[in-house]
């Protein structure tokens, strides 16, 4: 069964082709949050709906805590959390929202240090850390996409492979039916011979009646009469 490997190549081959096409560069801006407008980094994910990417970006920090929810504020949160891909030993707090559009979804990253927001002017190696951190959360929901999308280009192959097991059978029965048919033909053919002789015979056996009957009849003529 070497299915697996082929499609496992097939989804790297098109995540490389379309992330050929799809910027995966975080891009920093001020985004409003609940503790008003923050610099952020955000990144627009193509395919994946507001669920996927926070259900995903909860699996990917879930080894530096728990991530909370501030539902008025619509945004996720965790508070003195030592993330050392970010700032090493040091705590940091992480915001995140996530919106979704049309056919995407877009998550924005924020990260306090403890009095400012990472941008890249104050903070370039944090800032660089954050976007390869955001980089590595878009690939993981890319996949996660492309994977959904190949799960359902399969179903899709699925149903056209048995529309074809179906032609194919109905074609078999095509050719059962023509050769019943053929059967049918050389027997009939062969009921035609038999009845044509049948035919002569008959008409033989209606000739001689005739003469039969025509004897008869002179004989039942003739009854009576004198020489």
């Amino acid at each position: 069964m070497k299915m697996k490997p082929i499609l496992t190549v097939m989804i790297f081959l098109f995540l490389g082709f379309a992330n050929g096409l799809i910027s995966q560069d975080a891009i920093e801006r001020k985004i409003s949050m609940s503790l008003g407008p923050q610099n952020a980094y955000y990144i627009e994910i193509p395919g994946a709906d507001k669920k996927l990417a926070q259900k995903t970006f909860e699996e990917m920090m879930k080894e530096y805590g728990k991530i909370k929810e501030n539902g008025k504020a619509k945004e996720y949160f965790m508070m003195a959390t030592k993330i050392p891909v970010i700032n090493g030993s040091s705590p940091v707090d992480l915001y995140a929202k996530f919106d979704e559009g049309k056919d995407m979804a877009t998550a924005y990253v924020f990260v306090d240090l403890g009095g400012a927001f990472v941008n890249s002017v104050d903070n370039p190696s944090q800032s660089a850390s954050i976007k390869q951190l955001i980089y590595d959360y878009f690939i993981a929901v890319r996949k996660k996409v492309v994977a959904e999308e190949l799960k359902n280009e399969e179903k899709s192959l699925s149903g056209l492979e048995k529309d074809l097991k179906k032609l194919k059978g109905k074609n078999e029965d095509y050719h059962e039916d023509i050769e019943k048919a053929k059967q049918k033909i050389m027997e009939a053919e062969k009921n035609i011979e038999m009845n044509v002789v049948e035919q002569e015979n008959k008409t033989k056996e209606i000739d001689t009646q005739k003469a039969v009957v025509t004897k008869v009849t002179e004989k039942l003529n003739n009854l009576g009469k004198k020489d």
